[in-house]
């Protein structure tokens, strides 16, 4: 038995344990106590006993998305969160909406918007309207690349009430009245050509729900968009700035805990339900594993000699690859899980066993802390469909893409492939600047995806 499950297992079986006391303390302080002794006595074994009783269904649950990694399966959050992806959002029938829906999105996410309206964004003149001087919105900057999008229509992918800050405070934030859409990413071309392929943030000014039987406006033509000038700010080197760089100033804190907080995840749509309960029970789970010093979910196997290994390979777009075990990837990484200056972030050992498609290969990254250009001497991959899931930050929004080393993957072979192929990439209209602390190699510091 590996160190890992007997880990698990060991606290699931606490749990119970402490479940089957309780009650029979309960049991014994009513037959045996005076009637207010024995109510206190009962009232909180009871309490003691509802604690185990969760605790041991997330241990369970924890035990269940170990075995399906161990056996190739999908991790469960994924599977039950299917709902929420773009390739899913798109092809959803039409849904109503309550009313009283609405009016807790309005009070809660500052817009009244919810995954999987359509959208058509507005007009670059009423966009305009809404900016100052620096071409920002609320500190928020409306980017040069996401002219493209103006008279288009899209689905809100995610609401962006709950984003990691990686410049500045590394905490969660909350940005009112702010949203994803799918497939709204941009070239980076304004930005120094920055390769990496995040979704960038549209205000809900910028946007007008619609029904899909409304007839679509004409998008503007970025070439014959006037007063473009107020966009150039943080496009030229050596500092850019983006989206991301102004994260910071653009949010606020997110305060201590609150039923406001808990409920935003599910109000927006951002998180199925299932897989909401399953996000919960893990986080609750690794918590009890961090007082007790157990091993949190999800972790690393051990390191076995054959798990060894350094070479690089290079990929290109279209590679069909295999991610290797958690073991063999453990095995490049140092003390800080870094591997040539690169982070290898929790959240991607969900993907281990996996098969996939190479999206592109990644060089240029901008440096959100310090707005400058950094290019990698070891390059990173991205594969399709393959993003940060936000589970690990209680539904972080953000929705990133994943850096990977080729030494991480593993290239199939024609004969190799199975039936397991992930849907074609949908196709991209703008990419943001990167949501990521890069950092070059030649630095010495690592490229960090996550708090």
């Amino acid at each position: 038995m590996s160190v890992v499950l007997g880990s698990y297992l060991k606290t699931t079986f606490a749990c119970v344990l402490v479940v089957c006391l309780a009650l029979l303390g309960v049991v014994l302080s009513v037959r045996s106590l005076p009637d207010a002794a024995a109510a206190v006595i009962a009232a909180l074994g009871l309490i003691a006993a509802f604690c185990g009783a969760v605790l041991a269904c997330a241990g369970l649950l924890v035990l269940d998305r170990y075995q399906r990694g161990v056996h190739g399966k999908r991790d469960l959050f994924l599977e039950l969160n299917r709902t929420r992806e773009p390739a899913a959002i798109k092809t959803a029938a039409p849904r109503r909406v309550s009313g009283l829906r609405r009016w807790l999105a309005r009070r809660l996410l500052g817009h009244d918007l919810v995954v999987g309206d359509l959208v058509e964004v507005r007009s670059w003149a009423e966009i305009r309207a809404t900016l100052d001087e620096q071409g920002c919105l609320e500190q928020l900057p409306f980017m040069p690349e996401m002219l493209a999008m103006c008279g288009r229509r899209a689905y809100v992918f995610r609401c962006a009430h709950r984003l990691f800050d990686y410049r500045k405070s590394r905490r969660m934030r909350h940005m009112d009245g702010a949203v994803l859409l799918v497939d709204a990413v941009c070239s980076g071309s304004a930005h120094g050509g920055c390769e990496a392929s995040c979704h960038t943030l549209w205000k809900a000014a910028w946007l007008k729900r619609i029904e899909p039987a409304e007839a679509p406006a004409s998008p503007d033509r970025p070439a014959s968009v006037p007063d473009r000038a107020v966009l150039q700010f943080g496009t030229r080197a050596p500092r850019y700035a983006c989206q991301l760089t102004q994260l910071h100033a653009a949010s606020r804190p997110i305060g201590n805990w609150s039923a406001v907080n808990f409920l935003r995840p599910l109000i927006s749509g951002n998180v199925a339900p299932a897989a909401f309960i399953v996000g919960w029970l893990t986080h609750l789970f690794n918590l009890l594993q961090h007082y007790r010093g157990g091993v949190s979910f999800p972790t690393f196997e051990e390191v076995m000699p054959m798990d060894r290994h350094s070479e690089e390979i290079h990929l290109q777009a279209g590679d069909r690859v295999t991610v290797r075990s958690s073991a063999q990837i453990r095995a490049t990484l140092n003390d800080q899980l870094i591997h040539r200056g690169m982070g290898f972030e929790d959240d991607m050992l969900k993907h281990c066993g996996g098969q996939y498609c190479v999206q592109a290969e990644v060089r240029k990254l901008i440096d959100i802390v310090t707005g400058e250009m950094r290019t990698m001497k070891t390059p990173a991959y991205l594969l399709h469909d393959v993003n940060f899931s936000g589970e690990r930050q209680l539904f972080n929004a953000q929705y990133e893409p994943l850096f990977w080393r080729s030494v991480w993957l593993q290239k199939v072979r024609s004969e190799e492939e199975g039936g397991n192929r992930p849907a074609p990439a949908a196709e991209i209209t703008v990419v943001s600047p990167v949501v990521v602390h890069a950092r070059a190699e030649h630095a010495e510091q690592p490229i960090s995806r996550a708090g």
